[in-house]
């Protein structure tokens, strides 16, 4: 890595479509809840330098537009890494979401998906906290009452849905949908945190990832395209205004960010239950869709515990 935080410009054909395989991945890790394309990234050893470049979308970039000079305005952002990683990203949340749709609109395989979504975010709510270090009294209190901020919120959040967890208006409205995307995307920045899972929590995660089967629906196409730009459009702002103060904040304030995000996933899962049970309520159950579901539940929280420590184990051992 150069010493502006630049990785090795990309030159050859291979390096492209390896950069572009990592951003695949990134992609189908940010549309699963509990999963995180942060993560992802820092496994693949790219995201000090995606960070880097994110941050690089500041006021000398537009300067250097204005003026015209605009291969060393390319130079500034690293373009030739975005442009290799950003379609990888782009088809791994298309396919990932083609799935997730398709998985969401049978109810059995609605509820086992969710039971396996609960896990994950149940696993991952661990996972961070262990990453929190405290060495007094003091921090530890600090820490507790984050989480309890965190939990309570998502609490709140979750009264803008219905009893079954979805979203009680199917159709968001645009404005909101925006406002969504632009939190989300500072989540799914984050090593260890989902956005997928923040917009499970704000009510959409439904309708985003039915947007891209939309598409190809003649009827619903124009309007999943403009949901779609949205989106985007709400993602992009929210990456480039916000990821200096998440940056920020992750120096300055690292315990109190990781705690309230934690007390955020906890307070997510009993959305999670609903879903996972939304066909009967949980007394009316049987026995072995139970055991089936509780299965599940655990199968793929301990797949994420495990990828996660694998993932820590090769990160070390690439420093």
């Amino acid at each position: 890595m150069s010493k502006d935080g630049h990785s090795v410009k990309i030159k050859k054909p291979v390096d492209f479509l390896v950069n572009a395989g990592k951003g695949v991945f990134m992609g189908v890790a940010d549309v699963v809840p509990g999963v995180s394309g942060g993560t992802i990234a820092l496994v693949m050893g790219i995201y000090d330098q995606l960070i880097t470049t994110i941050t690089r979308f500041d006021t000398r970039l537009l300067t250097t537009i204005r003026r015209g000079q605009f291969t060393q305005a390319g130079r500034h952002i690293n373009l030739n890494f975005l442009l290799s990683l950003i379609p990888g990203i782009l088809a791994g949340i298309l396919c990932m979401s083609a799935l997730a749709s398709t998985l969401l609109d049978a109810p059995v395989s609605r509820q086992f998906t969710f039971a396996a979504f609960f896990g994950m975010i149940a696993i991952s709510a661990y996972l961070v906290i262990e990453t929190i270090k405290t060495n007094s009294s003091a921090s530890k209190l600090q820490v507790a009452v984050f989480i309890v901020i965190g939990f309570v919120t998502a609490l709140l959040l979750n009264q803008l849905q219905d009893p079954n967890g979805t979203p009680t208006d199917s159709e968001p409205d645009k404005l909101y949908l925006f406002i969504c995307a632009s939190i989300a995307i500072c989540a799914m920045i984050l090593p260890g945190i989902s956005g997928s899972m923040i917009l499970m929590l704000l009510g959409v995660y439904d309708h985003v990832v039915r947007l891209p089967k939309a598409i190809f629906n003649e009827q619903t196409q124009t309007e999943a395209i403009l949901r779609l730009a949205i989106f985007a459009f709400g993602a992009g702002i929210g990456l480039i205004l916000f990821s200096r103060v998440l940056k920020w904040f992750l120096t300055h304030f690292r315990n109190p960010l990781l705690a309230l995000l934690t007390g955020v996933m906890i307070g997510a899962l009993p959305v999670l239950t609903d879903q996972a049970f939304s066909l009967k309520p949980l007394n009316e159950t049987s026995n072995t869709t139970t055991v089936a579901l509780i299965g599940t539940a655990l199968v793929a929280a301990l797949a994420m515990f495990f990828f996660t420590r694998q993932a820590a184990a090769l990160t070390n051992k690439k420093k």
